[in-house]
C-alpha cells in the first residue's frame, strides 16, 4: 500500500513541479498563491493521449508518458487516459500504471472491481462513491479513496462537472484494469 502512495506522490510532484515552470501572471512571474493542487489538476488532465499536439506537449513539459494505455477499464461510464506504467519491482509479470480517470455526469460509472487496490485522489468535481460493504460517501477535489482489492464499486458524479481522479493499479500485463460486477 505504501508503494502506491509513493506512486501518487510521485505523480502529483511531477505535475505541480511542471506546473511551477509554466504558470505565472501575464506579465510572466510567477504567482505564489497559486494553490499547487489546481496547476497539478490542469496539467495532468491536459494530457489527451488520442490527441498528437497534446502528446507532444506532455512529453515537453513531463507530464506523463504520453503513451496509449495498453490496459483499458472496459467499463461503461470511465475514460481512462494512463500517464505511467512500469513492471512491479516485487513481481515483473505486473505492472503498475498510474492515469486520469474521468466520469462524466450523464453517465455513472458501471458497477466494478479490480484484482489489486485502487488508491486515487479526485481533482475536480464531486461523486457518490459506493463501495459494496461501506456506507456511500461523497468525495470531492482534494479528498483521496483507497478501494481494497476484489471490492465491487462505482462512482456517481453529482452536479455539472465532470470528476476526475488520479488513481493508481496494479495488474497483471496484459489484463484489464478493471471487471465489471457480475
Amino acid at each position: 500500500m505504501k508503494k502506491l502512495f509513493y506512486l501518487l506522490a510521485i505523480a502529483v510532484t511531477i505535475a505541480v513541479q511542471s506546473c511551477g515552470n509554466h504558470s505565472g501572471s501575464s506579465t510572466g512571474e510567477s504567482d505564489s498563491t497559486a494553490n499547487p493542487v489546481d496547476s497539478a489538476s490542469k496539467s495532468i488532465t491536459s494530457v489527451d493521449t488520442s490527441d498528437t499536439a497534446s502528446i507532444d506537449k506532455a512529453k515537453e513539459t513531463g507530464v506523463g508518458s504520453a503513451t496509449q494505455a495498453t490496459a483499458s477499464t472496459d467499463i461503461k461510464g470511465i475514460v481512462w487516459k494512463e500517464l505511467e506504467k512500469l513492471p512491479l519491482a516485487s513481481d515483473p509479470s505486473k505492472e503498475e500504471s498510474i492515469g486520469v480517470a474521468v466520469i462524466q455526469p450523464s453517465a455513472p460509472a458501471e458497477r466494478h472491481s479490480h484484482v489489486e487496490n485502487e488508491v486515487g485522489y479526485v481533482l475536480e468535481g464531486e461523486s457518490l462513491l459506493e463501495v459494496d460493504g461501506e456506507p456511500a460517501r461523497t468525495i470531492r477535489a482534494g479528498d483521496s479513496f483507497a478501494i481494497p482489492a476484489g471490492r465491487v464499486h462505482r462512482a456517481k458524479t453529482t452536479g455539472s462537472v465532470p470528476l476526475k481522479v488520479v488513481v493508481t493499479y496494479i495488474v497483471a500485463q496484459g489484463q484489464p484494469l478493471a471487471r465489471p460486477a457480475k
